[in-house]
């Protein structure tokens, strides 16, 4: 009929409408704050106006937020400044916050940190930090003894490294790029994966056939549980049965399942194992909790696991597949496999509601460097960034092109990498 609307202009609307609700907020908000006797009002406008002022610097960045006397802190992108109050948007939708109830901004970037495992004359025993807004080197951090694995706290403040051959994970700040921290764990920690609310880090040591748990508060070594043989990788996240995590055991082929939540009974215990491939390697786990993807080195294969019922498929991709990283996308979920035997990179769709569901969609062939060892993706989805152990550089994968964008140097042998948002204080 001519008076109906088509589906573009009942989109319009709706985004009108969802706007002038945004609007109309606001403007209560901003009646609340001409109100509001708090910490930045009533003899301390001078530092409300200050405040204001440096959220409209920041208006279309991301950034962090701490409220008084309230929760953890709050990470969005900068929407819209009003007279009273900053519009924030990011993973919970979309909030409007007062600005006097602020107590702290913090300006966010997103870093790719990059062990290099080899010696230090050649730069190795380090960790590379690439600012992925400019695919540049800014800083590199000295660390400990054949560095491999690496992850990012959930608040972007630190990130934890595992030295292999000094048994040891160095815990660097990265507000000053300092190690502030060394802890000793097992026998050659090789992985390491943080709990999503940010209070555990767990290690895999291959040689004790076991993992050890950080309490990242005190940066002390809480628990040790005993594992399958010779445990590589490690991947922690909120399934459908609750947090856990999964180990790669690459003596034993199959997959260790840790409870990792402290008010479960049978927190850190090991409550399943999975048979998987030939040769476990890595595991990822995706932002959904549904699926656990796991490399098996030997017979070109991934092993992936439905995390409600344990169950696995297996999808045949390149020769000897080493890491794997996993991110949502503009096309939706997607994983990246990095095949170290023939230098090329696997696309597997892991959107359980694509038709192409747990296939391999893409094939990455040209660019990619010499035996690729791991793969992050950046928050939103718009790059991966993956280390070539034999041609000392990282290559940066266009998620929507999947193709190689530019190469950046690194120390010698890099090998793993971790990609996230790191705020400062401002």
């Amino acid at each position: 009929m001519a008076n109906e609307l088509n589906d573009s202009e009942k989109g319009a609307n709706k985004d009108k409408l969802y706007a002038d609700e945004i609007k109309i907020d606001a403007e209560k908000v901003e009646m609340k704050v001409e109100n509001f006797t708090g910490p930045y009002e009533s003899g301390s406008t001078n530092c409300f106006q200050d405040l204001r002022k440096k959220l409209k610097r920041l208006q279309g960045q991301f950034i962090s937020l701490t409220l008084s006397g309230c929760c953890d802190s709050i990470q969005g992108s900068v929407l819209r400044v009003d007279k009273g109050c900053v519009i924030l948007t990011g993973d919970f939708g979309t909030r409007i916050i007062p600005i006097c109830a602020i107590s702290s901004i913090d300006a966010c970037r997103v870093y790719a940190y990059v062990t290099n495992t080899g010696s230090l004359q050649d730069l190795g025993n380090t960790v590379s930090v690439i600012n992925t807004a400019t695919d540049t080197v800014i800083a590199t951090v000295i660390v400990g003894n054949a560095p491999v694995g690496v992850a990012i706290s959930p608040d972007g403040r630190r990130v934890y490294v595992t030295n292999q051959f000094d048994d040891t994970v160095s815990v660097i700040d990265t507000a000053t790029n300092q190690v502030i921290a060394t802890i000793q764990v097992g026998n050659r920690p090789l992985l390491v994966a943080i709990t999503p609310d940010g209070s555990l880090a767990y290690v895999t040591n291959v040689a004790d056939n076991n993992v050890s748990v950080i309490h990242t508060a005190t940066n002390l070594v809480t628990a040790t549980i005993q594992v399958g043989a010779a445990p590589f990788g490690v991947t922690i996240g909120n399934t459908p049965a609750g947090t856990r995590a999964y180990v790669a055991n690459s003596d034993d082929n199959n997959v260790s399942v840790i409870d990792v939540n402290p008010n479960s009974p049978t927190f850190n215990t090991v409550i399943a194992t999975i048979p998987v491939g030939a040769a476990p390697i890595d595991v990822a786990i995706t932002p959904d909790g549904i699926s656990v993807y796991v490399t098996n080195a030997l017979d070109d294969t991934v092993s992936v696991i439905d995390t409600a019922t344990n169950t696995v498929v297996t999808i045949q991709v390149g020769s000897i597949p080493a890491g794997v990283g996993i991110g949502r996308t503009l096309g939706g979920i997607r994983v990246y496999v990095l095949n170290s035997g023939d230098n090329t990179i696997s696309v597997i769709d892991a959107d359980p509601n694509s038709a192409t569901f747990h296939t391999v969609i893409f094939t990455i062939t040209k660019g990619v460097g010499n035996s690729p060892s791991d793969a992050a993706l950046t928050p939103d989805g718009s790059k991966v960034y993956v280390p070539n152990n034999l041609s000392n550089n990282v290559s940066v994968v266009d998620t929507f092109t999947n193709t190689i964008i530019t190469s950046i140097p690194v120390g010698n042998i890099p090998n793993g990498v971790a990609v996230g948002r790191v705020c400062s204080l401002i």
